[in-house]
């Protein structure tokens, strides 16, 4: 293994904490750095947070691009007890996908949103960030699109 190798992995032991510009990767368990493949693979209590969005989850997978000669964090995947920190709107599910690029979210199982004045549920959600759009849909026969409006 080489030192700059060695050194990275000690790092990560003692401050499991990745930081480019302004993206923000932490991991309770651990974070392995995959340069061949760009990317990184945190687990355990993991938290991703960039200047407009924060995503908890149990697993995060981030392919990066080398930009300017930077690591620029361009998909992330989540798996597993997912929260995503909106402007005003948290969003739940157990899988999703984020394209940082196009501003777009897909989260899928037990999706739901929780908004000052309303809850949605449902089974797949796209969130347009550029658009400020969301579009809830239910994904199987017995599945419903529900709505929760506060009166």
């Amino acid at each position: 293994m080489s030192s700059l190798l060695k050194i990275i992995t000690v790092l990560f032991i003692i401050c499991p904490c990745v930081s480019f510009g302004k993206d923000v990767l932490k991991a309770k368990e651990g974070i392995t750095w995959d340069s061949e493949n760009k990317e990184y693979l945190a687990t355990g209590d993991v938290i991703y947070q960039s200047d407009e969005i924060k995503i908890s989850s149990d697993f995060l997978r981030a392919k990066y691009e080398i930009k300017d000669d930077r690591e620029v964090f361009n998909e992330i995947e989540v798996k597993g007890s997912i929260e995503i920190f909106y402007n005003d709107e948290i969003y739940y599910s157990d899988y999703g996908l984020y394209f940082k690029q196009k501003s777009l979210i897909e989260l899928y199982d037990n999706v739901k949103i929780v908004s000052k004045d309303r809850i949605l549920k449902g089974d797949k959600l796209i969130i347009d960030l550029k658009n400020n759009t969301r579009t809830m849909s239910a994904s199987k026969k017995e599945s419903v699109v529900e709505v929760f409006i506060n009166e």
